[in-house]
């Protein structure tokens, strides 16, 4: 088991060898601060409404 980890670390997956990895990332990335935004908007919606 232990050898196995250390062949994945000194062999870098295929999407980081093509770079796919960093677009795989950016999409997480936007997605998250797409929710972020979303829930910040309810979160104001629903303060006014308590006032």
């Amino acid at each position: 088991m232990f050898q196995l980890l250390q062949a994945t670390v000194a062999n870098p997956g295929i999407m980081v060898q093509q770079g796919k990895i960093y677009l795989v990332m950016t999409i997480v990335t936007i997605i998250l601060v797409g929710l972020f935004l979303y829930v910040a908007s309810i979160d104001k919606k629903i303060s006014q409404l308590e006032k």
